[in-house]
């Protein structure tokens, strides 16, 4: 049965994975629907318990991994920015969530005080598993998901350590407070000196290359979990906290390998929540939320309604962000894997003592998790466009992949029709050039969904990648498509494949509509023997356009075509009814002249254009 429940447990939980991606919905609803589907309450499928101890030694671990991949993926200059509101969440917010939680869940279940009071600490969590993913397909302004983010990030281990705190109360029959002032210092001492020490190693292990090749990325794992053991033989429960310390140590030492470093801890982290979480789940009698009766359904609405509003209304004050921002933090709270692991946990101690209510708070807890995840979920969708924020004009963001001369002239273009324009690339001095030219810059990997993170893309983001390499391109149309829900990223491809557009990645737009030579325009554009045109499109254009890439075809590239305001970049093939204007790249010579008329047309002709086909633009110029 050991061998069958391991089995089952990461087929079911990889096809949840999958079933959430396709669905766009967090992960944890699926896993925690099929793992009671199929658990010994269910189906009968597989069964948790023939783990035995293992089982629990899985979930403390699973969750040193969890919060160290969270803690890898924290931005210290992000969360300075916005470190006001994250830190009254932490303190504030907090103790309104735990205080209302916990006068809820004995009101109305009628748990004793002291279970009731471990309900409300766990209750403070909240899911950066559940919340990470469901951000990035969400319209929202950056700042609103940045603290989302760090919130959930920091506020696990503090909701962890805080419901071992009371579940030692509860066990040793009430800790005198001096006691548990002391073992909270050693708690807290600890898990930050081992697990700084542990990031510090790591850096050692990434920066000096002492391993090689992916033995790297596993010595780093080792080291946390060397962490985490060490932290909890000298002060249980510490552990987590030094996991995130470790995770958030590496993070602020910019190292160049955390790109590989961050991929593989995702791929690690998915792998165990998935499996982690069917098998808690399928420890939990269906019924048993049902039987909870209409008592737990009242105290969900007061979490959802009641509880995490008031603490952001308390936290979050109208000078820190504006009242449609505090909406989307209000409405937006779910629980995720670390309260299931605790309350699993918590469960298990207070059955072994016989103490009531153990079975009801792992049912109220896992209630939560399901009722606040479909309503974070059903918010992200909804909220954004009640506030508005899908309307917004400044949300015109576009985020362009690869600095060059190619990809100057497409930024020129969509900063002219008042979008933002930021500009990708892992060399810093190539970036000089964009912020010369008024744009923004991101210095980052473009494999790294890190980078886009900080470029701010969301769901309504144009992404276009413009480097000379194929691969690379496709490469992040797939990442921001499948992370951040983009639905057309540009690429600029040398070489289309056939199938293009037909039967595989029908959701790509080609830069141009064709296979595009971006070394060849490059050299052009570096030898000033191309111009920059922008003309109305009309009749007469759109005749005198069709001759010449007729004649001309590799002379001409349409850069970009509007059509209702918004930029169009899969414009080859006849001029279409609805282009308002086309930003064209004309090369010197014969193309250029048969193009004279419409260089008279041009909408915004800069300052200085010389008019005589003669004086060719420079490669960073309009002609």
């Amino acid at each position: 049965m050991v061998l069958t429940t391991i089995v089952v447990a990461v087929a079911l939980g990889i096809g949840a994975q999958v079933a959430a991606e396709r669905l766009r919905l967090p992960a944890i609803l699926p896993l925690l629907l099929l793992g009671m589907a199929f658990g010994p309450y269910g189906a009968g499928v597989f069964d948790p318990t023939s783990l035995g101890g293992v089982l629990e030694v899985f979930i403390h671990l699973g969750v040193a991994i969890i919060l160290f991949e969270g803690g890898l993926t924290l931005d210290p200059s992000h969360l300075a920015r916005v470190g006001a509101p994250v830190r009254n969440l932490l303190t504030v917010g907090a103790a309104v969530t735990g205080g209302v939680a916990t006068v809820a869940a004995r009101e109305l279940t009628g748990l004793p005080w002291d279970v009731a009071a471990l309900f409300g600490a766990i209750m403070i969590v909240t899911g950066p598993t559940v919340i990470v993913p469901l951000l990035r397909h969400m319209i929202a302004p950056r700042r609103v998901k940045t603290i989302l983010t760090s919130e959930g990030l920091i506020i696990d281990p503090i909701g962890a350590v805080l419901a071992y705190l009371v579940l030692q109360w509860i066990l040793r029959l009430g800790i005198p407070w001096r006691e548990m002032a002391t073992e909270v210092a050693i708690l807290v001492v600890t898990g930050v000196v081992v697990g700084f020490a542990g990031g510090a190693l790591a850096k050692q292990v990434l920066r000096t290359r002492f391993v090689g090749g992916e033995l790297r990325n596993l010595v780093v794992l080792a080291v946390l979990l060397v962490v985490y053991a060490v932290c909890e033989h000298q002060a249980p429960q510490s552990g987590i906290l030094a996991s995130v310390v470790m995770g958030f140590t590496l993070s602020a030492a910019e190292l160049p390998d955390l790109v590989s470093l961050r991929a593989f801890k995702g791929q690690i982290t998915a792998l165990v929540i998935s499996v982690l979480f069917i098998l808690l789940a399928g420890e939990l009698e269906i019924a048993s939320m049902f039987r909870l009766g209409t008592g737990a359904w009242i105290t969900m609405a007061v979490l959802v309604f009641v509880a995490r509003p008031l603490s952001v209304v308390l936290s979050v004050w109208p000078s820190m962000l504006p009242g449609r921002e505090r909406m989307v933090l209000a409405m937006i709270a779910p629980r995720g894997i670390v309260a299931a692991a605790v309350a699993s946990l918590a469960a298990r101690e207070l059955a072994l003592r016989g103490i009531p209510g153990a079975g009801q708070l792992e049912a109220l807890t896992y209630l939560a998790i399901l009722v606040t995840g479909a309503w974070a979920t059903l918010s992200a969708v909804v909220w954004p466009r009640v506030l508005g924020f899908t309307d917004d004009p400044s949300r015109r963001r576009v985020v362009i992949v690869g600095e060059n001369p190619l990809t100057e002239a497409l930024g020129r273009a969509l900063d002219r029709l008042e979008w933002t324009v930021v500009v990708v690339d892992g060399v810093a001095w190539r970036l000089e050039r964009a912020r010369a030219a008024g744009f923004s810059t991101v210095l980052g990997d473009a494999r790294d969904a890190i980078t886009y993170e900080e470029a701010g893309v969301e769901a309504d983001t144009l992404v276009v990648a413009g480097t000379t390499n194929d691969e690379l391109n496709l490469l992040v149309a797939e990442l921001v498509h499948h992370e951040f829900g983009v639905p057309n990223p540009v690429v600029a491809l040398h070489h289309p494949p056939e199938e293009l557009g037909r039967r595989s990645r029908a959701w790509v737009d080609l830069l141009g509509g064709r296979g595009l030579d971006v070394p060849r325009w490059l050299r052009l554009l570096e030898s000033g023997h191309v111009h920059e045109l922008e003309v109305e499109v009309d009749e007469a254009a759109a005749g005198i356009l069709r001759q010449a890439e007729r004649e001309l075809p590799d002379d001409v590239l349409r850069l970009v075509a509007v059509e209702n305001g918004r930029p169009r970049f899969n414009v080859s093939g006849p001029v279409r009814e609805g282009w308002e204007r086309l930003v064209l790249l004309v090369a010197e010579g014969r193309a250029w002249e048969m193009l004279a008329e419409l260089r008279r047309e041009k909408a915004a002709p800069e300052e200085g254009t010389e008019e005589e086909p003669s004086q060719p633009a420079t490669g960073a110029g309009n002609g």
